[in-house]
């Protein structure tokens, strides 16, 4: 048996940028809450603009009515993922306002569509209008849509796209329409058997599985079948916090098909799996088991990690209770989750 580690750059850390950001609030918030008050949009916009793109250029904000307080500031990562976590600890260290919620993501509110109209190309968009025809596409678990509003025709593809995830987000929110939306399309025409967009978290509602699952996925790889083992429901948007891969590789003594001769080899690998978990603080927030991929020889086990909050460097007092052949750690910041991406549908 032997045992190696790769080691890599860790991710940069933001918390500094965001420290700074709150600070800024404390000095500006009452300047922030009355040009808000006062509907003046410019000076909104003037007053938030550098303080958030300090922490990232790419990230987006708005201030929308919120229920419980005042108004509602939200700093969003614009669906990308690789910035989802960055909002997640943005909102994280909010300070406790009675009069300003915090959010990282667009939240669902349907109330939207009886209430906004977006102006494009001096066109005024309802998005009561906007309807959708769905279909469930059952290998991955999501609702492909395409989506149509009576003025789509005045528009451009990119207008309409525009459009239409407005909708998709006021009637699911950002996590929600990236975890269960699949395809989207825009047409000029009225879809068949189409419902209005604002519907759209009822049909969702039904995808959802009524708990979690194990599921076994079989596939080829240069060395042979592989056979993945992988948690489901899963996807990015559930574990914001998690942004750094951690792999626990694992050598064995293949068979012709590059599987396992001995069924003690994946049971062995299920136990390192437990010790990783447990070096790791276990399952939550920060930390979540992905699933193993096995075949040619090699055993890897996948998990995320918050890697500002979470060392594995601990697992490395595991790998020696790997008795079949050699075992490595790797990890490296992957917040997008490429790592596994085949895995995730």
């Amino acid at each position: 048996m032997a045992i190696f580690r790769r080691k890599t750059r860790g991710t940069d850390d933001p918390r500094p940028a965001i420290a700074r950001f709150w600070a800024w609030w404390s000095e500006r918030r009452d300047d922030v809450l009355a040009a808000y008050e006062e509907k003046r949009s410019d000076d909104l916009i003037e007053l938030l603009r550098p303080p958030v793109a300090a922490i990232d250029p790419s990230l987006n904000w708005e201030v929308s009515p919120s229920s419980a307080k005042r108004f509602t500031l939200v700093v969003s990562s614009g669906g990308k993922a690789e910035l989802r976590g960055l909002t997640e600890r943005w909102a994280l260290a909010a300070p406790d306002d009675p009069d300003v919620e915090f959010a990282p993501v667009r939240r669902a509110d349907p109330a939207l569509f009886d209430s906004v109209v977006m102006k494009v190309d001096d066109y005024d968009i309802e998005l009561r209008e906007l309807v959708a025809g769905t279909r469930v596409d059952g290998q991955h678990g999501v609702l492909d849509v395409v989506i149509h509003h009576p003025l789509f025709p005045l528009l451009d593809k990119e207008h309409r796209l525009s459009v239409a995830f407005h909708g998709l987000d006021a009637a699911l929110g950002e996590d929600e329409a990236e975890r269960w939306i699949g395809e989207v399309e825009v047409s000029a025409d009225t879809p068949i058997d189409a419902i209005p967009v604002s519907m759209l978290g009822t049909v969702v509602a039904q995808l959802r599985p009524s708990g979690e699952t194990w599921a076994t996925l079989r596939g080829a790889g240069r060395k042979g079948p592989v056979v993945a083992l992988v948690r489901r429901p899963l996807d990015r948007v559930e574990r914001p916090l998690a942004d750094t891969h951690v792999a626990v590789v694992l050598d064995y003594p293949a068979g012709p098909d590059g599987q396992p001769q001995q069924t003690a080899v994946l049971d062995d690998a299920d136990e390192v799996v437990k010790r990783v978990l447990a070096e790791l603080g276990g399952e939550g927030p920060r930390v979540i088991h992905i699933g193993r991929v096995t075949g040619g020889g090699q055993i890897v086990a996948h998990f995320y990690v918050d890697g500002l909050e979470v060392d594995p460097a601990g697992v490395d007092a595991v790998l020696p209770l790997w008795t079949h052949g050699t075992a490595a750690l790797q990890t490296r910041p992957d917040p997008g989750w490429k790592a596994v991406a085949p895995l995730l549908r």
